[in-house]
């Protein structure tokens, strides 16, 4: 399946599109495919801030606020089925109005 990053999430994930091949994950659901990117994602780098150092925000964090898109119909509910061809769009907050 494949995966695309928008904004925060593309920064927290240091990518905008990757793929994901479902058959590793039989029975994948919208919940496991959120918890196999957490646990690739390489920890969050430090980030040099004047006389601090601070962190990039984790992918763990940005997802816990994102809205999901899968095959560009909105979907919240975790226990959604995934199949391989899928396309899940990962769309944090945005600001504006």
């Amino acid at each position: 399946m494949r995966i695309r990053y928008f904004a925060a999430a593309a920064h927290a994930a240091g990518k905008t599109e990757e793929r994901l091949d479902l058959l590793q994950l039989p029975g994948a659901t919208l919940g496991t495919v959120l918890e196999h990117l957490v646990a690739n994602a390489p920890a969050a780098a430090p980030v040099p801030d004047r006389p601090l150092l601070r962190r990039t925000t984790s992918l763990a964090t940005v997802l816990d606020r994102c809205s999901f898109l899968v095959n560009g119909v909105s979907e919240q509910d975790h226990s959604r089925v995934l199949r391989p061809g899928d396309e899940l769009d990962v769309l944090p907050p945005f600001a504006g109005g």
